[in-house]
């Protein structure tokens, strides 16, 4: 089967009409000023996640800017398809699905291995061990038998993209199993795929100096299935892994295109029938792919399209790129996710650092952060999430920041809280309390959202203006007070019937209601603590949260 993926229609897509399409990647920007595509249109959203950071990485790899006076002009008016054909043919060959020579995303070597089904290149399909088990109650066994060129080819990319941990000599990805990735969104003025894919481009020199060795420029060092496997040492039996990929060792651009795991597709055994992701019909119908252990295992790489945090073990400090968490994507990772948390050692994503050189005060864009949220080699669920970013003046940016990080804490502080009490309110002894209480967690967020971004609108023009942030503080402070309340009434009473005690309630809800204005939370939110003669006396002792106080 002989399958392009520079020269085919493979990707879908929307325009502006609202009329499905499909294009090759240099179509982009086919018809840009009459019906542009605005958005990739993929039957389910990872693949629309693997398919954007596929665009962008094909860009930077071939047809990034040289400098910012080209990106913001190319933003607007954007290359005409043939230029951007010319660029993507340099590297066609390294993007054939099928055929008997080197293929995307395919290890080097026509090995031999056990058949699997297609549906193993979906990352929440169960594993050998649920199968055995038979644990596979929520997602179920052979929902996907076959796979159409289209939809492999982006299940594939998606997987040596995300790829989790599969056991002994199967590798994660670049990134680790389902690692995070943020993307900059435009606004209305800026709102068309190609947008979106150059506003995540970084200028060439920009990006090479990231991590990389730039002076390696064959193939092999950009798409590693150009190239033989490296073979690391045999152990624990018949197992091999494979060598560590570091950035010394690999082209920048390797970073979109790493292949942790060592597949082949089955593209002899093809057959008739509907494609299981998109419903289509085809004559070409995938059904089986095989793997060995051995991939190449990455390490020390900076992607450019994910936060990364700092984390110190033995002595050693390393920057690991942020994975999804349960509970969803909110405002509580804006620290982190839109601006540094310098006590936490969080760093945005390069391409959210480097909006802020390029941003104008005429434009509005947003943050698009998606991922896998992975428990080990099972996907607990997939995270997606917009949120905005706002761009306020040099001159106000320190303090900015540092009254948003107070506003972010305080808010994990009073939830905390409100965890902590409703505990209390349930059982006799708090501290002995086990099961899932991250309900809470997400309603306090989804509740508070909507005030947070009120609250920075009226942050930024009071730091503007040069008037006092007090106010501000005082009212996001009782919107965290109020949803804090109303989640403790909603909760309290919902525990063991045995252990049930009114005056326990009672109690707890006096304590939370107390150290929700306490000084530790005032001081966060920059609000001056009055303190009273009693206060004076008592200064110095620890003030208790409620999970903490005496029972």
């Amino acid at each position: 089967m002989e399958f392009n993926l520079i020269e085919k229609q493979w990707i879908p897509v929307l325009r502006r009409d609202g009329t499905p399409d499909w294009i090759a990647p240099y179509e982009v920007t086919k018809d840009f000023a009459d019906n542009p595509v605005v958005s990739l249109n993929a039957p389910r959203p990872d693949f629309n996640g693997a398919l954007i950071q596929f665009l962008i990485g094909l860009m930077q790899t071939v047809a990034a800017p040289g400098n910012g006076t080209e990106w913001r002009k190319k933003l607007v008016e954007p290359p005409p398809p043939e230029e951007l054909l010319e660029k993507f043919t340099t590297i066609r060959h390294a993007f054939e699905l099928g055929g008997d020579g080197p293929r995307f995303m395919q290890d080097f070597e026509n090995f031999t291995a056990v058949d699997g089904g297609v549906s193993g290149l979906l990352i929440e399909t169960p594993g050998q061990n649920a199968l055995v088990n038979n644990t596979d109650h929520f997602i179920k066994r052979n929902i996907v038998d076959g796979l159409c060129p289209l939809c492999c080819a982006t299940a594939l990319f998606a997987f040596q993209t995300n790829s989790p941990s599969g056991g002994p000599g199967y590798m994660t990805s670049l990134r680790g199993g389902g690692p995070l990735t943020t993307l900059v969104v435009g606004d209305k003025h800026h709102g068309t795929l190609w947008q979106l894919i150059y506003l995540n481009v970084l200028e060439h020199s920009k990006f090479t100096n990231i991590c990389g060795n730039s002076a390696l420029s064959e193939g092999k060092y950009l798409f590693p299935w150009l190239g033989e496997t490296k073979k690391g040492k045999r152990k624990k039996g018949e197992t091999f892994y494979g060598e560590d990929t570091v950035p010394e060792d690999a082209h920048p651009a390797a970073m979109f295109w790493a292949m942790p795991r060592r597949i082949r597709l089955d593209l002899k055994e093809l057959s008739v029938g509907s494609c299981d992701a998109c419903g289509s019909d085809t004559d070409c119908l995938i059904t089986i792919y095989k793997e060995l252990p051995g991939g190449a295992s990455y390490n020390g790489w900076f992607h450019p399209l994910s936060p990364h945090y700092e984390q110190t073990t033995k002595g050693v400090t390393s920057i690991l790129p942020v994975h999804a968490q349960p509970g969803g994507l909110t405002y509580r990772h804006w620290l982190g996710f839109v601006i540094q948390d310098g006590n936490e050692k969080k760093m945005p994503a390069r391409i959210v650092h480097e909006f802020y050189g390029r941003w104008n005060s005429n434009w509005q864009f947003r943050l698009w952060a998606f991922g896998y949220d992975m428990d080990n080699m099972k996907a607990r669920c997939w995270y997606e999430s917009t949120m905005p970013l706002l761009c306020v003046d040099a001159s106000i940016r320190v303090r900015y920041e540092e009254q948003v990080a107070g506003m972010v804490k305080a808010a994990s502080e009073i939830l905390s809280n409100t965890r902590g009490a409703v505990k209390k309110a349930w059982f006799r002894r708090p501290g002995d309390a086990k099961g899932d209480t991250t309900f809470i967690d997400s309603s306090f967020w989804q509740q508070t959202e909507a005030g947070f971004y009120l609250a920075l609108s009226s942050l930024t023009k009071t730091l503007e203006s040069g008037n006092e942030t007090q106010i501000i503080g005082h009212q996001w402070l009782s919107v965290l007070c109020s949803q804090s309340m109303q989640l403790f009434d909603k909760f309290a009473w919902e525990g063991p019937i045995e252990d049930a005690d009114p005056k326990r309630v009672v109690v707890a809800r006096k304590e939370l209601e107390q150290y929700n204005h306490g000084k530790k939370i005032k001081g966060l939110l920059g609000i001056p603590v009055e303190q009273s003669g009693a206060e004076n006396k008592t200064k110095g002792k620890k003030e208790a949260k409620p999970s903490e106080l005496a029972f």
